[in-house]
């Protein structure tokens, strides 16, 4: 009964023991550049490797009589040969899971650590992603290649199975392989980057515009002007019309002006507009604000104004409108291009 009483308290001790020392590894190993899977990896294996301390010590608790009298009575029923090979086995799945689990986690951080020193380097972020990304299969390659050789497996049987695969799910995969060519094509060509504006075709949706903010293999996430993010596989990118707002500084606004005749004069009235956008410094100077007519009616002129302003300075297009109304209080000001601006 002692001895009994002697294991419990033994595996109790154990195991509170691992959990400390668990969260004292996860705590400090967060502060550095490992990948939070493999912290968490690391921990788990903390407390299993303080447990199996604790079985060695519950084992030294009983006597070796009583352990020889358990073996001989388990042998009775099960061939000593036959319990050697299932406990092998039983190892080397416990092994293989160990080193898949360690594979992901070293994956994980290499790709981490590469992203953040290429960085230092001036190195474009899609091509960093993907270098990383990229090392990060290389190590997992060789965790499955490891687990392999475990199992005694030959190289040619995994190459046939991924044949069959391969075969067997081209077809029900075809829109995935399609998403990772496009995927592919966005990371090495970059026709944006990661932090720009872009608007997509939305089709039934509209258009889509906002701010990019991963790209993946499969697809890239884009956070809305509205505040949503939204998931756009590679695939449809590849195939549809994407502005990029963000690769030319420069925006075009454009106004119409719509003025009683009678309040119209052909030489002073767009020389009185031109020198009110002047004025206004966050207007650009080059290219310089044009005003033409481009509409007559019996009783009125509209005028098309036309300047340009930096991206992003929406507050710009408020501040013309506002010092052309004071100027012209009969006017009629509408904003037909808005630089952009959402």
């Amino acid at each position: 009964m002692q001895q009994l009483i002697y294991s419990i308290l033994t595996l109790l001790i154990a195991g509170a023991a691992g959990f400390f020392l668990r969260r004292l590894l996860v705590r400090r190993l967060r502060q550095t550049v490992l990948d939070a899977w493999l912290v968490e990896t690391l921990g788990v294996m903390l407390i299993l490797l303080l447990l199996a301390l604790g079985v060695v010590v519950v084992i030294s608790i009983w006597s070796i009589s009583n352990l020889q009298l358990l073996w001989h009575s388990f042998a009775g029923n099960l061939a000593i040969e036959k319990l050697a090979n299932y406990m092998g086995d039983v190892w080397t799945v416990i092994l293989s899971a160990v080193i898949l689990v360690l594979g992901i986690g070293i994956g994980r951080t290499v790709s981490k650590i590469t992203i953040r020193n290429l960085a230092e380097n001036r190195i474009d972020i899609n091509t960093r992603t993907l270098i990383g990304r990229m090392l990060s299969f290389v190590v997992l390659g060789i965790a499955v290649f490891w687990i392999l050789a475990l199992w005694h497996l030959s190289i040619e049987t995994p190459l046939a199975i991924l044949g069959t695969l391969t075969v067997a799910f081209t077809f029900a995969i075809q829109d995935i392989l399609k998403d990772l060519v496009a995927g592919f094509y966005i990371l090495v060509e970059r026709p944006f980057h990661i932090g720009d504006e872009i608007s997509i075709e939305g089709g039934t949706a509209g258009t889509l515009t906002g701010r990019v903010e991963e790209v993946q293999l499969r697809a890239t996430k884009v956070r809305l002007v509205s505040g949503e993010e939204v998931t756009i596989p590679n695939a449809r990118l590849f195939s549809t019309t994407v502005i990029n707002n963000t690769f030319y500084g420069e925006r075009r606004v454009t106004l119409t002006m719509t003025l009683p005749q009678e309040q119209y004069d052909r030489e002073q009235t767009p020389a009185r507009i031109l020198s009110i956008l002047r004025e206004i410094d966050e207007i650009i100077p080059k290219p310089e604000p044009v005003a033409t007519i481009s509409g007559y009616t019996r009783e009125t002129v509209t005028l098309t104004v036309r300047f340009w302003i930096v991206h992003g300075q929406s507050g710009v297009i408020a501040d013309a409108l506002h010092s052309l109304r004071n100027a012209f209080a009969e006017a009629e000001l509408t904003v037909k291009e808005s630089a952009g601006a959402i």
